[in-house]
């Protein structure tokens, strides 16, 4: 699992030095020579060519309780020193910082606190040689920002650069740190980046009333939204799992008129459920929630479940599920913590660890919980509007609606300008690529389907005959009579896809007329399959 921040372009890199706010007369007048050298110089200090100055990247790398720093023993100062290195060429240097630890170090998952200069310092660098070749005494316009690291990572050095990797506790740098004029730099980002985490913090924390206020006015009139009855939340929660809000509408609706309280989806048929469930796919879902309601009716004589550790153990719940039920229908403070609202959590703080991290996905549940307890009259509200705004406003894929949303002022994200950034994401596996050819099999206006067997995706549901790869005419003609099927004429071909969420299907589909209905298939007119049989969406596209 890795950090998967993207090099950008980013243009306002010069606005960006400016909008630094230093702290000393020093940061001062070093931040003032910056940004006159970066309007004489302009894009020349992003090159070392620029031999007298140009700009450099560092990492101030610690441990995520801050208080151990990873330091690297540079052979060019003689000292163990912060991670870094030149721009190179590149306008984004928070990039450029977090790529220049991964390389000295040998970590390969640190991730930046957050997007702000911690801070931008000119530092001298003495003449020395490198690779052999002499290079004279200049300056760097440094540009520093915080970055949070395993200490369990392993480490490496870069044999051409330093001799040493190492996690130094905080109270050992002036005992560990040759050159003194560094010191001060080092004791300034570790108190920033201490204050940046408080900070991160609270602007979460402060989140309550400015939803609480605009939910009332701009909530969505969804129909799972007019009652607390939690058979409705939970049902109307497994739906929207994957699936858009419009889809789920009708859907909900009809599943509740088939199904009515728990007591009739205990007592349905899997095939019942899944019928109902057509359309929807993940039908994983529709087998846990006919599983789960009965285990409602052996276990709990037929009444939900009222606490989050009884909810969550029901089969197909998860930690979201369960707190969305409990703070919903119960009033209970257990926050729902799904994709959109760690989305809205990063942008609020700033945060650019990966929210799919458990730990960082921990560590916001932790702090929403505690924005609950702080307003325990309105747990249910608050679930709804952390859902909504993630919904409707601080939307994916795309620019936030900044001026529409009422954490603006608290955003630490559209504060520094990195809401498009954010979040940040591990890295995703490519699909796997898999080959099917499908037998639409047609004798007497039946057509052939049996239930899927095998573990994995689709088990216990129905599909059209398939074997894996794609068959020639010839094949498939010897498939179909293998089965005992007798073909007749070929009719026609189709290519289709369908794509899971690991894997990816190349389907292609052959249409056999055929005189003989062996007994190993479910024959089935197009009537019977539609009103009777559920067909997933991948074999649906053949019907």
């Amino acid at each position: 699992m890795r950090n998967v921040m993207q090099e950008q372009d980013v243009t306002d890199w010069k606005e960006r030095l400016a909008a630094y706010t230093p702290e000393t007369e020093q940061e001062r007048r070093d931040r003032n020579e910056i940004l006159l050298a970066a309007e004489q110089y302009g894009t020349q200090l992003l090159y070392r060519s620029h031999a007298e100055s140009h700009f450099t990247c560092s990492g101030f790398v610690m441990n995520p309780a801050m208080d151990q720093v990873l330091m690297v023993y540079h052979r060019i100062y003689d000292s163990f020193a912060w991670t870094g290195g030149h721009a190179d060429g590149s306008s984004d240097f928070l990039w450029t910082a977090v790529r220049e630890a991964k390389e000295e170090t040998g970590i390969q998952k640190p991730y930046p606190l957050t997007g702000a200069i911690l801070s931008l310092d000119i530092l001298p660098v003495k003449a020395h040689q490198k690779k052999g070749v002499p290079v004279p005494a200049h300056q760097h316009y440094n540009v520093t920002y915080g970055i949070i690291a395993d200490q369990k990572e392993t480490l490496r050095i870069q044999p051409d650069e330093n001799t040493a990797v190492q996690w130094i506790p905080v109270e050992q740098l002036p005992e560990i740190c040759k050159e003194p004029h560094m010191l001060p730099v080092y004791e300034k980002v570790i108190h920033r980046m201490r204050c940046w985490k408080a900070m991160q913090e609270q602007a979460l924390l402060q989140t309550a009333q400015p939803l609480l206020a605009w939910y009332p006015l701009h909530a969505r009139d969804l129909p799972w939204r007019h009652t607390q009855e939690p058979y409705r939340i939970w049902l109307s929660e497994i739906m929207l799992q994957q699936t858009r809000v419009e889809a789920v509408k009708n859907y909900y609706a009809r599943f509740l008129e088939t199904f009515p309280d728990i007591a009739a989806l205990a007592a349905a048929e899997q095939d019942q459920v899944n019928k109902c469930w057509e359309g929807l796919g993940y039908y994983s879902r529709a087998a846990n929630l006919r599983k789960a309601a009965q285990t409602i009716q052996e276990q709990y004589g037929g009444v939900f479940p009222r606490t989050w550790e009884e909810v969550r153990g029901l089969a197909g719940v998860g930690d979201y599920t369960a707190g969305a039920v409990c703070s919903i229908c119960y009033g209970l403070p257990t926050p729902a913590v799904d994709g959109n609202v760690l989305r809205v959590a990063a942008r609020v703080m700033n945060h650019f660890c990966e929210i799919d991290r458990p730990e960082q996905k921990a560590a916001v549940t932790a702090l929403l919980r505690q924005v609950y307890l702080d307003n325990p009259e309105h747990c249910g509200t608050l679930t709804q509007a952390f859902m909504e705004i993630g919904a409707t406003v601080c939307v994916p894929n795309g620019q936030p609606h900044c001026e529409a949303c009422p954490l603006s002022e608290l955003c630490l994200g559209r504060q520094y300008c990195d809401a498009l950034r954010l979040p940040q994401r591990t890295a995703k596996k490519a699909r796997r690529q898999e080959q099917y050819t499908v037998f639409v099999l047609q004798c007497d206006g039946k057509f052939a389907l049996r239930k899927r067997t095998a573990k994995g995706l689709l088990h216990g549901l129905w599909e059209y005959p398939n074997v894996a790869g794609i068959c020639t005419t010839e094949e498939a003609i010897a498939q179909a009579s293998a089965w005992h099927c007798k073909p007749t004429d070929l009719t026609q071909t189709v290519e289709r896809k369908h794509i899971f969420t690991h894997v990816e299907w190349e389907l292609y589909g052959v249409y056999l007329t055929c005189a003989r209905q062996d007994e190993q298939f479910v024959w089935k007119t197009a009537a019977e399959i539609t009103k009777e049989i559920s067909l997933p969406t991948a074999f649906r596209q053949f019907f």
